[in-house]
This record gives C-alpha cells, sequence and structure tokens, in this order.
C-alpha cells in the first residue's frame, strides 16, 4: 500500500467517524460524509496509473483494476446520495455515512489484503456493512426480509471461506476448487448462488445498490482469481463458461419479467456476471488448448465488461433511484410520462441502457466484441469439445444481447414513454441538480471508455495476462476500428440532429382530435405496460420462468375494472435453496418439538443418548469394550 492507500483509508474511516458524532445533524452529517468520501476516492484513483505502469506484481496490478470502479461508482453514488437523502432518511444520515464509508473502506482493503486472513476479514466487515446499509430501512418487513438473506448469504460465503482455509497448504483438487468457486459465487451472484441478489438491490437505498452492483459483485472474480484459479485451467474454463452461459441467459430472462426497476436492474447483473464469466470460462479453456489469441482476448473481454458494467450499471441504479425519489415507488407498470419531468435522467438511463446492450456504439460491446474473438478462435483453431464449447458461448452471447435489449427498452419505455398510468407519475418531482450530475459522473467514462479501451488493453491488459505483443496489437487494432466507426458514427447522430433544429418550421401547426374509434379520448389504460410489453416473450419461455398469469376478468355489461398480473419464480431460489430452506425448516421444526419441556422426555434422551455411544464403541473398538465390561463388573477383580 503506498502513502495515498492509506491516507484514503484514513480518511474513510475518520469521515464515518465524525459523521456518526453528528447524530441529529443530517446536514452537517453530510458534510463529514461526502467530502471525506470524495477526497478519500481521490486519493485511491490518483495513483492507479502508476500501478499499472510500475514493477508491481500480478495481484497488485489486478486490484488496481478492480478499484477503478470502486473509486469512480464510490464518488458518483456519494454525489447522488446527497440529494437522495434529502426528505428521505436525512434523520439517520451519520448512520447511513459512517455505514457507506465502512463499505468503501472495507471493499478497498479487499483489494490491498496480501495474506488470506487478512483478506477474510476485510471480507467479512464488506458483508456487515453492506448488511447494515440494505437493512437501511429497517421499518419495512419486506426491506429486513431481503436483508436477512442477504446476510445469510454473506455468511454461508464466508464459512466456506474458513474451510477453504485449511486446504490452502495441500493439494489443488476439485473439492477446493468447488468450495472456493462457491464461496466467491455467492457474492459474483454467479447462477443458483444468486437467490439474495434480486431481494437485496431493490431493499438497498440506490447509491448504495449503485455501488454493490457495479463495484462489489465482481469482487467475487477478483477473490477467485486471488486464491482459486490456482489449478488446472481446463477444470476452471469448463466451470466458468457452463455458469456464465447459464448465468447470462437466465439472468436476462428473468429481468425481462420483472415489474419492479431495480429487481430487473439486479437480475441484469446477474446477467452480466454470466458474461464476464463466460469470457474468463474461454480465456482459461484458450490457455489450456495452447490458442494464446483465444486465452488472451477472452481475458481481455471479461476485465473491459467488469468496467463497462461498473460505470454503466452504476449510471441505470442511481437513475432508478432518482425515479424513485420523484415518484416514491419502483412499480414500472404505474409509471410512465417521466420523460417530461426527468428529462436529463430519462436521457442519460436511456444512453446507458443502450450501452449496458452491447448495442455499438457504447462501451459495453467492447468487452464483448472481444469475447466473441475469443469464441471464434476457439471455433475456429479448437478440437471438437472446444469448438462446441466456444460455438455455444457466441450463440448465447448472440442470445443475450437479444434478449438484453428487450429487457431495457421495456423498462425505458414503461418508465419515461407513454402517459402517465398513476396520480404519483403525473405528479413527480422535478429532478435535482447534484442527482442528475452523479450520473453524468458515471456515463461520460463510460461513453469514453469506447476510445480508451485499445489503449487499457495495450497498457495495462498485456502486462497483466502476458499476451504476445501481435495478440495485443490486433486486439487494440479491432477495438480501434470499433471506436472510430462508433465516432463516425456519434458525430453523424450529432449532426443529423442539428440540421433538424435549423430547418424552417413549416406554418403554424393546428390541434384537432383525431378519430379514436370510439373512444372519447386516449387514457394510459390504452398503452401498452412494462408487463404487455413482454409477455410475448415470457410465454416462449414458460417453462424456465415458472410464468403464471393472474387474471382479474371483466364482469358485467359494461365492465369497469380488469386486470393481469404476472408471476415468475426465481430459478435459484425454486430449484436449488427453496429445497434446501425446506428441509432446514422441517429439521428445526422437529427439533423444536422435541423441546417440550417435560423431564422424562429429557432424561429418556439423555439415556438413548448413553446407550448410542456404548454401542457405537463396541461396534469400533470390541476388545476395548471387554477389558471396559470386565473391569466395570468386577470379573478381573474375581480372577
Amino acid at each position: 500500500m503506498t502513502v495515498f492507500d492509506w491516507s484514503a483509508i484514513g480518511l474513510l474511516l475518520a469521515g464515518g467517524v465524525l459523521a456518526f458524532s453528528c447524530g441529529a445533524r443530517p446536514r452537517l452529517a453530510g458534510i463529514f460524509g461526502a467530502g471525506f468520501g470524495v477526497l478519500a476516492l481521490l486519493a485511491v484513483l490518483l495513483p492507479l496509473a502508476g500501478a499499472w505502469q510500475s514493477g508491481a506484481g500480478l495481484m497488485d496490478r489486478m486490484g488496481a483494476w478492480f478499484r477503478l470502479p470502486i473509486g469512480m461508482i464510490g464518488i458518483a453514488a456519494i454525489l447522488h446520495a446527497v440529494g437522495y437523502l434529502r426528505g428521505h432518511g436525512d434523520d439517520r444520515g451519520g448512520v447511513f455515512w459512517s455505514l457507506f464509508l465502512g463499505t468503501l473502506a472495507s471493499m478497498l482493503c479487499v483489494t490491498f489484503a496480501e495474506g488470506f486472513l487478512s483478506f477474510l476479514v476485510f471480507w467479512e466487515l464488506m458483508g456487515i456493512f453492506s448488511f447494515a446499509l440494505v437493512a437501511f430501512e429497517y421499518r419495512s418487513r419486506t426491506v429486513m426480509r431481503a436483508a436477512w438473506i442477504y446476510l445469510l448469504a454473506g455468511q454461508a460465503g464466508g464459512l466456506l471461506l474458513m474451510l477453504l482455509i485449511s486446504r490452502m497448504d495441500a493439494a489443488l483438487t476439485a473439492g477446493f476448487f468447488a468450495l472456493g468457486t462457491i464461496a466467491f459465487g455467492l457474492k459474483a451472484g454467479l447462477p443458483f448462488l444468486h437467490v439474495w441478489l434480486p431481494e437485496a438491490h431493490p431493499a438497498a437505498p440506490a447509491p448504495v445498490s449503485a455501488l454493490m452492483s457495479g463495484a462489489m459483485i465482481p469482487l467475487g472474480f477478483y477473490g477467485m482469481f486471488r486464491f482459486v484459479f490456482l489449478g488446472s485451467p481446463w477444470l476452471c474454463g469448463w466451470t466458468l463458461l457452463i455458469l456464465g452461459i447459464a448465468g447470462a441467459l437466465l439472468g436476462i430472462l428473468f429481468a425481462l419479467a420483472q415489474s419492479d426497476l431495480k429487481r430487473l436492474l439486479a437480475y441484469s447483473s446477474v446477467e452480466n456476471m454470466g458474461i464476464i464469466s463466460l469470457g474468463l470460462g474461454l480465456g482459461f479453456l484458450g490457455t489450456a488448448a495452447g490458442n494464446g489469441k483465444m486465452a488472451f482476448f477472452g481475458f481481455a473481454g471479461a476485465f473491459l465488461h467488469v468496467l463497462n458494467h461498473g460505470f454503466l450499471k452504476g449510471t441505470l441504479f442511481l437513475a432508478a433511484g432518482s425515479v424513485y425519489k420523484s415518484v416514491h415507488s419502483l412499480d414500472m407498470d404505474r409509471m410512465g410520462g417521466l420523460i417530461r419531468r426527468l428529462p436529463q435522467t430519462g436521457y442519460l438511463f436511456t444512453a446507458a441502457a443502450l450501452g449496458i446492450c452491447g448495442l455499438p456504439p457504447f462501451c459495453g460491446f467492447a468487452g464483448e466484441l472481444l469475447i466473441y474473438v475469443a469464441a471464434f478462435s476457439g471455433v475456429i483453431a479448437g478440437g471438437t469439445e472446444l469448438a462446441i464449447g466456444s460455438f455455444v458461448a457466441a450463440v448465447a452471447l448472440a442470445v443475450t444481447g437479444g434478449l438484453a435489449c428487450a429487457a431495457l427498452v421495456k423498462a425505458v419505455f414503461a418508465v419515461f414513454l407513454g402517459e402517465p398510468r398513476s396520480p404519483a407519475a403525473a405528479e413527480a418531482h422535478p429532478e435535482e441538480r447534484g442527482m442528475v450530475a452523479a450520473l453524468w459522473l458515471l456515463l461520460l467514462p463510460a461513453l469514453a471508455m469506447t476510445l480508451l479501451a485499445p489503449v487499457l488493453v495495450e497498457g495495462v491488459l498485456t502486462p497483466l495476462f502476458g499476451g504476445a505483443s501481435e495478440i495485443a496489437a490486433s486486439a487494440a487494432d479491432i477495438l480501434w476500428k470499433y471506436g472510430i466507426v462508433s465516432g463516425l458514427f456519434v458525430v453523424f447522430c450529432v449532426g443529423l440532429l442539428t440540421l433538424r433544429k435549423s430547418l424552417p418550421r413549416g406554418g403554424e401547426a393546428r390541434i384537432t382530435g383525431t378519430w379514436d374509434c370510439g373512444y372519447l379520448e386516449p387514457t394510459p389504460r390504452m398503452e401498452y405496460t412494462g408487463s404487455a410489453f413482454a409477455q410475448a416473450i415470457m410465454e416462449m419461455y414458460r417453462g424456465i420462468l415458472g410464468f403464471r398469469p393472474e387474471r382479474k376478468r371483466p364482469e358485467g355489461v359494461f365492465p369497469c375494472e380488469a386486470q393481469v398480473e404476472f408471476r415468475c419464480r426465481d430459478f435459484g431460489e425454486h430449484w436449488v435453496w427453496g429445497p434446501v430452506f425446506r428441509f432446514v425448516g422441517g429439521l428445526s421444526e422437529g427439533i423444536h418439538r422435541i423441546q417440550s419441556g417435560y423431564l422424562h422426555l429429557y432424561i429418556l434422551l439423555m439415556v438413548l443418548a448413553l446407550l448410542a455411544m456404548l454401542a457405537a464403541g463396541i461396534l469400533l473398538d470390541p476388545a476395548s469394550a471387554e477389558r471396559f465390561f470386565k473391569s466395570f463388573t468386577g470379573m478381573e477383580a474375581i480372577r
């Protein structure tokens, strides 16, 4: 750790203590929390370029890569939180800022930790601080349920990491790899281990959701690189590839089925973690097969997507927080027309949504482009198994991109376009400048990443993964061409808009009524909701989603009310955690019945336990049992 790093941790801790000591003075707590937090994160970001250019070790360089989204998203989240807390929990501002800065400090220390024990301590602190932030609105039963699930998942991961310590010096077996993958996969939101993620993100305040989704959950991959990915690259590659394909497809399918805006974004995070896992899997498979191009492109694409996802998903969650602050709801079916009240928020959300879908010319496609090239390299140069796996990965990535477009178009349409579908949406509060500035602070680097990606590949990722100079040059060349084409496309669009504004207007517009098919006037009930928009796709994947509509049919000659609601069961909760929880719950209920308070029952249980131990001793060591029986009965003395 450098002087800047120590200073950053010290500033975060000092700011948290000062903010907490302010008590009932929220304005002063905000000044201490936001001021010290921004200064600390600037101290983290300033030396990053030197860390990548110096002779630092592999893990130091990798830690610096993961510190970049922590610093950038942290600053934007701090600025957003100042406006978000105003009139929305500012009476507990001291508690919020102390917990938020504690979370930032522990996340940074995770990337600074040198040994496994110190890493585990900071990992647990990160989970505890973030759990308290998820439970910030503790008066809500829904929030406390989500926080409880998050705490259970975090402590389960911590327990597995403690078990991992006992195997650190042993041979790197498949069991060791499985244990570490589950432990860190719980944090990264890998498929079937993600059950906490769609619960915690909607419950947490929006700045916390942005930090957790954009910067915290990718730390699961950082932990895997440090302590798990040390054995067979073939085993690592196939495991990550399968998990990545499942996570990307299932995550975006369930995102499409959500009506809660932040739950949709949470499942989108599961999808993006799947894309990162898919890229890493291709990289390890390329390493195992001796295919340098496939390995470098897979690793480089995955690591670029870490940054792209962090900036774009952070922007989306902060924008969702602005929507919630304005409407006091996250139900997309009850929104609509917010582009009039929140114009900048709407445009920035739309731009970030296009980027996270992987559409050119935005930065989200830069990492995916390299992953596509890695998959195609595996198809062309690999053996039968590798070619099939790479082909399936490419197809899955393409299908994921199409479904992501549908899910994010649904979010943009349902929230910002059309007519307001509730009084709250019609009377939404206008956006705050500070919260809009936080969105710009994240979206601008995300747009700049389109041109910065080749520089990062050549300057940072090539030394990190040891790619050959010609392979790294080809990757940078592809990204340069993509960046130039994207820049020309943006210039073309700006030119069209400028030309349109400069054209002379026609005559005076005359507003008249339109033919309305017999209706008196168009109403919001005549337009599509987000759920109706996605219904056709959900019907296609009914078996996977567990899709079931709940309808209230129109009644009478002149019906005044009819509605349909769609419900889907989470695949991880339904197929994995539901049976586990039911088994543990049934076992606990049975034990609870035994604890009835009857003395005779306790004595019977003790006698049965004693008899069981005696029987076990006799079966395991008959000779010792015989000697004990003879000495106990006095037969030895008689002889």
